[in-house]
């Protein structure tokens, strides 16, 4: 297969019948979705869309995403999912970077339409989802025609396919260019480490616009012919519930989810369920045997990034083992997946030291969207810099320990630390201001952003000013939690903050003088 296009047609013409998708009390089969996608496709073929233009979608968890999504890979245009949390700004921010010619939005979404078009003068199209709204849909656009055919532009492997945006070091993100290729070889290497068959049944309820719904339960489930089972969003309460209701015998979690799963007081019934599977980032820290137990499931852990979805995978027949996450993931024949721990030199680090992780295979992103120095940096050679920290051990298993960059990891988010600390510094009371992550005792492995900051003169610590300011700037998620006023932040020979100072002597968050927003307190 050439592209994604070539697998739904196919797909479609070998399951027709066969649900692909479950949402609610909804299903659609492999042919219906198929034939709505086409509609869509020669909706959007009318406006004047074609191949490698940008579309952005604003749209959450529902079945019209697939409906969209298609349709712009059945045209070789390009998606830009927009994570759907982002400010008006930080939106902005992205539609104009894309050069998106058109944007796609459901109801929530479509409420910020008047907003983002003072800001985003470029795009020429903006489309709502459904019917009623006041916004053309994509629906009605090509709802007259009753079986419409495919474009037939041709769609190499390497050709765009979607551009997923993720946090910059250095406060602006990255638009992460990924092709049909990817999408196809990362669907393959997902069905085979997990075993996924047409006879299984998958449910997630990861966002859409995220690399690891697209990817793995999405496109894997299409790969292999399965039941996809999406959830509007997650619900610890109703997760197990779920999967009984659906007969789901396989999971697809965020780290932060199984997280929130695991700090819920144990119920009698908690192993009453069909899930054979979960597939996650991990559990918390020292509790990867006592989560399966209780759960009566296996994991299979997963280590990828937004640039490299193709990763590394517990396998399928082998135990977790706590503390590591597993080897490179499967790949089908003739392809190739390769992990190694270097240096700051880039030289090969000895089996078992730690260093910086790289990967290399063809599935990588193609490239940073219009940042050629900063795609210069990250592939080199064909292998990709992850920024992240690990080891290899004996038997070739990667042991994750952490991320290098200046990235915090909060429910399943990356927040670039450099774009918080500009909002910050942007007030008026603030000089400058320093923003780390932080592991509060509740958190179990997932972090809170923490801001140091230096107030101009006798500036009083009015937090709750500064934090409506932020509010005003960011997604509600990068807002920091935690907020202490330093002096001066401690800095090396040539002005560099030195972050590794802020967190000596134990936990910051608890120090005296600190603020606490989400209980409304300070640290006596």
């Amino acid at each position: 297969m050439q592209n994604v296009r070539d697998l739904i047609r196919d797909r479609a013409a070998r399951y027709g019948d066969r649900s692909y998708l479950i949402f609610g009390d909804h299903s659609y089969t492999f042919a219906e979705i198929d034939r709505r996608s086409r509609q869509a496709a020669a909706g959007l073929s009318g406006l004047g869309l074609s191949k490698g233009d940008r579309v952005a979608v604003l749209i959450g968890n529902c079945p019209e995403f697939f409906f969209v999504w298609w349709a712009l890979l059945r045209l070789g245009a390009v998606m830009v999912p927009v994570n759907l949390r982002l400010s008006v700004a930080e939106a902005a921010y992205i539609l104009t970077h894309a050069e998106a010619k058109a944007v796609v939005g459901d109801g929530p979404s479509q409420s910020r339409f008047s907003l983002l078009q003072e800001q985003c003068r470029g795009v020429a199209h903006w489309l709502g989802i459904g019917h009623g709204g006041s916004w053309p849909s994509v629906e009605a656009l090509g709802a007259h025609l009753e079986d419409p055919e495919d474009a037939e532009v041709t769609i190499a492997p390497d050709d765009d396919a979607l551009i997923l945006y993720t946090s910059g070091t250095t406060g602006f993100p990255k638009g992460v260019v990924h092709t049909h290729r990817s999408y196809l070889l990362t669907a393959e290497s997902f069905a085979r480490s997990i075993r996924l068959s047409r006879e299984d049944r998958l449910l997630t309820a990861n966002p859409l616009f995220h690399v690891n719904a697209q990817f793995y339960s999405c496109m894997g489930s299409l790969f292999a012919g399965a039941t996809l089972i999406l959830a509007e969003k997650f619900s610890a309460s109703r997760l197990w519930g779920w999967t009984r209701r659906y007969r789901a015998n396989k999971v697809v979690l965020l780290l932060a989810l199984t997280t929130i799963l695991y700090n819920r007081p144990p119920e009698p019934d908690d192993a009453d369920n069909p899930v054979e599977v979960v597939v996650a980032g991990g559990v918390p820290p020292g509790c990867m045997a006592d989560f399966q137990r209780r759960f009566g499931v296996r994991l299979q852990t997963l280590y990828s990034l937004t640039e490299a979805p193709l990763a590394v995978m517990s396998p399928p027949d082998l135990p977790c083992a706590e503390g590591t996450v597993g080897p490179p993931m499967l790949i089908g024949p003739n392809e190739f997946n390769d992990i190694r721990i270097v240096d700051e030199n880039l030289n090969d680090a000895p089996r078992g030291a730690e260093g910086e992780i790289m990967i290399r295979n063809r599935a990588l992103m193609k490239a940073y969207l219009k940042d050629p120095r900063a795609t210069e940096l990250a592939l080199v050679d064909g292998w990709l810099r992850t920024g992240d920290r690990g080891a290899v051990d004996a038997s070739g298993w990667l042991r994750f320990l952490g991320r290098a960059k200046d990235v915090i990891r909060k429910k399943g988010e990356n927040i670039s630390a450099a774009q918080v600390e500009q909002v910050i510094s942007l007030h008026p009371a603030v000089v400058e201001a320093a923003v780390i992550g932080v592991r509060t005792a509740e958190a179990m492995g997932e972090e809170e952003v923490m801001a140091f900051v230096v107030l101009s003169g006798h500036a009083p610590e009015d937090w709750q000013a500064i934090i409506a300011h932020c509010e005003s700037q960011l997604a509600p998620f990068k807002v920091p939690r935690f907020w202490k006023r330093l002096p001066a932040l401690p800095k090396n020979a040539i002005d560099r903050v030195v972050k590794s100072r802020l967190v000596e002597g134990g936990r910051p968050e608890r120090s005296p003088g600190t603020f606490d927003r989400e209980r409304n307190t300070t640290v006596p």
